[in-house]
Formats: structure tokens, C-alpha cells, sequence
């Protein structure tokens, strides 16, 4: 049973990604530039885990043929993720050189694979090399040791430049969240939500994918349950990446980020202007609106104005907008309840600008000190008594 569900995982874990990746391709990968790194992403992650299914369902010589590919491959895993959240959250397009730099390990570990088997190594023991490396039972000869050398050192740099680039991607999304509450008005498009949900998965992955490669080759296959539950946990992981992955879209638009960079800080924007602008436009109903489009407004640029807006109101865009929508949402109940007109708060939730009603239920709420179910209530005590 346990073999099977090895096998079953093994399966997952190349398929998942692999149909991601073709479906990232038939999409279309010109309109979203973050797109492009989560496609590679799932193609060399699938590659890779089909090589893991070759080692141990027992396909040696496949395996052996293509390890140095799979060798460079695996170093480019969590380089090709990091660009992907990276790109996503940029507000500038990434130059390709800072991009390549990611990939001189993996090209370094695939050129030094590449000469150990195919120079150091005669053609008829390249097998028998890859085998050695696997803790499998050869003849050992003096090249050979050399080689498991390197490729131990390897495995232990593999796991170092992967906690690495783990910290790194945290780090970005950490800023992101921070950065965002004064670019954007509550949207699931810029927030990435999904990225901490997927954090659970993620962490649960990198357990084992630590123990995978801290242990050797031998022990590791001699455990059918931890081969099963690894890999059926890895597939997992990038089906559900790949799902969040196809639904997201840019989340910003890098030729309008630099176009309202370039506006002048001149501009004098006091509070009577932001407030007429927003009373007069209802801005704040647009459930996409962000720091940008004020600033096209004003002509100035983002900088100078979240400096204006937490001068005169003492919040950033974020809450200035949510405030709005919160008063725009609380004079239609008045409205509805001093005319006695039933009224459903999820049309009025959005009608106000919120994406969501559970996003109007605790902006309101932070806003207001209440529920809107205990402000109706409220309210309408109000009316009896007058």
C-alpha cells in the first residue's frame, strides 16, 4: 500500500506542474511578465520530479542519462520562484541582468556535473557513477569518489541557497503587504492573499524537503511513507500555486507606475482638494482605484501625495479611501432605514466600493467601533424615538 502511494505521489508531483506549465503556455505569457517565471517555475519542477520518479521507481539509466540536467535544474527551483513573487510585486520592470545572476549556481552545478560524468567518468561506468552517488551498491574506482565529494557538498549548498531565497521571498512579501496600504484601496488583486495561504503548504514542504536531502539517498528510499506523503505534499503545493498563479493578474501596471513617478513634487494639495475630489468623483467607489489615479488627478507624484494624505488626514490612501466608503455605506442605511426601504448590506457594501462584504464587515466595524448589523439596530432605535 505504501509503495502504491509512493508511486501515486512520485506521478503528482511531475504531472501537477507539468500541466500548469501548458497552461500557462496556451494563455498567452506576453500580457503578464511575472507569468513568464511561473511557467519556467512549473516546467523545471516538473522535469525535476520526474527525474525523482526515474531514481525511485528504479529507472536508472533514464536517470542517469539526463542527472546533469536534473543536477542544474534543481538550483533554479527556488531562483525561478523568488523572480516570480519578485516580478509580481515590483513596481518596476526587473533588468535581465539582475535576473541571470540568479542562475550562475545552477549553470555552475550543471557544467561541474556535466565534465564529473561525461570527462571524468569513461562512457561505460557513467551509470555505475550515478549509482555510486545514489548510495547503490558498485565497484567503486578512485574518479568516483571524487565525485560523491562534490556532489555531497552540493546537496548541503542546495539546502543553504534554498533557506536563502525562502528568507529573501518572505522578506519581499512582508515589504509588499506594507507597501501596498498606501498604493491601493482593500483589493485581493494587490494584497496577494493567497501567497499566505499557500505559506502554510509551503512550510510544510520545506520540512520535508529538508529531511529528503539531509538523509542519504539509501534511507530515504528504504521509506515508501515518506517518499509518499513528501511528494504528494509537493505536488500539492504547486497545484495550488498554479491555480492562485492563473487567476492573479499584474499587480501593477509598470509603464502607469513610471508615468505618475515623473509627475513634479510642486504640486500644493490641501485637504479641501482631496476631499472635494472624492465627494464630487465618488473615486472611492471604484473597487480598483489606487494612489495612481489621484495622482493623474493632481499631477503629482505618489510620493507627494501619501506625504499629503497622512499630513491632513493622518492615515494613508488605504484608510482615507475605506473611510469614505464606510460614511458612503452608513448614509444609505440612514437613507433606507429613515424611509422604511429593505435593503440588502452586501448591494450596499459594494455599491460603496468594498470587493467583499467580509472586507466591508471589518472595515466598517475597525471604522465605526460596531458591527453594520448592530448600527442598523442602532439606528432604527433612533428613528422609534424620534
Amino acid at each position: 500500500m505504501l509503495h502504491d502511494l509512493k508511486t501515486i505521489s512520485l506521478t503528482i508531483a511531475f504531472i501537477f506542474p507539468f500541466m500548469w506549465g501548458i497552461t500557462f503556455l496556451l494563455s498567452g505569457l506576453k500580457n503578464q511578465s511575472s507569468r513568464v517565471y511561473l511557467f519556467f517555475l512549473m516546467i523545471v519542477a516538473s522535469f525535476a520530479y520526474m527525474m525523482t520518479f526515474f531514481k525511485f521507481e528504479g529507472y536508472i539509466n533514464i536517470y542517469a542519462n539526463l542527472f546533469p540536467y536534473q543536477a542544474g535544474t534543481v538550483f533554479s527551483l527556488f531562483p525561478l520562484m523568488y523572480c516570480y513573487v519578485k516580478s509580481l510585486t515590483s513596481e518596476k520592470e526587473i533588468k535581465k541582468m539582475a535576473i541571470y545572476l540568479h542562475f550562475i549556481p545552477s549553470i555552475f552545478v550543471f557544467v561541474t556535473v556535466l565534465v564529473m560524468q561525461r570527462i571524468m567518468v569513461q562512457k561505460e561506468y557513467e551509470i555505475d557513477f550515478v549509482r555510486f552517488l545514489l548510495d547503490k551498491d558498485v565497484e567503486i574506482r578512485s574518479n568516483f569518489v571524487i565525485g560523491k565529494t562534490v556532489y555531497d557538498i552540493y546537496k548541503k549548498l542546495f539546502i543553504i541557497i534554498s533557506m536563502i531565497y525562502v528568507v529573501a521571498q518572505a522578506n519581499i512579501v512582508r515589504k509588499h503587504y506594507i507597501k501596498v496600504r498606501d498604493l491601493f484601496s482593500e483589493d485581493d488583486k494587490s494584497e496577494l492573499r493567497w501567497i499566505k495561504g499557500i505559506g502554510v503548504i509551503f512550510i510544510v514542504m520545506i520540512v520535508f524537503f529538508v529531511i529528503i536531502h539531509i538523509l542519504e539517498n539509501n534511507q530515504v528510499e528504504a521509506q515508501n511513507g515518506l517518499i509518499g506523503i513528501s511528494y504528494l505534499t509537493f505536488g500539492l503545493f504547486f497545484w495550488y500555486l498554479g491555480l492562485n498563479g492563473f487567476r492573479q493578474k499584474e499587480v501593477y501596471n509598470v509603464s502607469e507606475v513610471a508615468q505618475a513617478d515623473e509627475f513634479k513634487a510642486e504640486a500644493k494639495i490641501s485637504k479641501s482638494k482631496i476631499e472635494n475630489y472624492l465627494l464630487r468623483t465618488k473615486a472611492y467607489q471604484n473597487q480598483n482605484i489606487s494612489v495612481f489615479d489621484m495622482c493623474y488627478h493632481f499631477h503629482t507624484n505618489r510620493t507627494y501625495l501619501s506625504d499629503a494624505i497622512k499630513l491632513n488626514f493622518n492615515t494613508n490612501f488605504r484608510g482615507l479611501i475605506n473611510h469614505y466608503r464606510t460614511e458612503d455605506a452608513k448614509k444609505a442605511i440612514d437613507e433606507n432605514v429613515a424611509n422604511n426601504i429593505d435593503f440588502d448590506l452586501e448591494n450596499i457594501s459594494t455599491n460603496a466600493g468594498f470587493s467583499s462584504y467580509s472586507t466591508f464587515f471589518r472595515v466598517f466595524r475597525a471604522e465605526t467601533g460596531i458591527t453594520p448589523s448592530d448600527y442598523i439596530k442602532f439606528i432604527t432605535k433612533q428613528k422609534k424615538k424620534s
